[in-house]
């Protein structure tokens, strides 16, 4: 059975290569929430980072109920493996994406909302905690700029090889347990 993973979408090009690189190297396909329908016999995996609007629409469309990255095993462990001073969240006022990031237990700051880059301040290596490149990495990029902030901002998930070895072996997992 044919397995796509299921995100958001963006007309941005730089995402939507991002996703294409991501998803070729697991040797997997994609679709986006825009203008999606749903083949016979494909089997689709919302990949969202937190719970959310979109994410909830995704995972109404998705056969394979996943819950967000930041409840897959291993994934809180990922974000302090990257050692960073402050890890940036996209941001929502729904309390339970607010809870959801707040139970982590990392420092960090919202591109939308509080607590924001500009209250949290920067010491240090930044993580946005965006999947790919384009206009959400991007507002990160200028808040990080904007903030004072003179140190590294690491690149998107997608981008960092150790996100790609997590993400295979935790899928597998997932999957696993998934369709038991």
């Amino acid at each position: 059975m044919e397995i796509l993973l299921l995100l958001h979408g963006s007309k941005d090009p730089r995402y939507r290569e991002s996703v294409e690189r991501f998803a070729g190297r697991l040797g997997l396909k994609y679709a986006f929430l825009e203008g999606f329908e749903p083949r016979p016999g494909v089997l689709y995996l919302p990949i969202f980072v937190a719970p959310g609007a979109d994410y909830r629409k995704a995972l109404s469309l998705a056969n394979l109920k996943a819950p967000p990255l930041i409840r897959w095993p291993g994934f809180a462990d990922y974000l302090r493996s990257l050692r960073a001073d402050v890890y940036i969240f996209h941001g929502s006022d729904e309390p339970e994406y607010i809870n959801e990031v707040a139970s982590l237990g990392l420092r960090f700051a919202f591109i939308e909302g509080e607590p924001s880059l500009k209250s949290v301040g920067c010491r240090g290596l930044g993580a946005p905690v965006v999947l790919t490149r384009g206009i959400i990495y991007d507002r990160a990029s200028e808040l990080w700029r904007e903030a004072g902030c003179r140190y590294e901002l690491l690149p998107p998930l997608f981008e960092q090889e150790g996100f790609v070895q997590y993400f295979s072996s935790a899928l597998s997992s997932l999957l696993a347990k998934i369709q038991q």
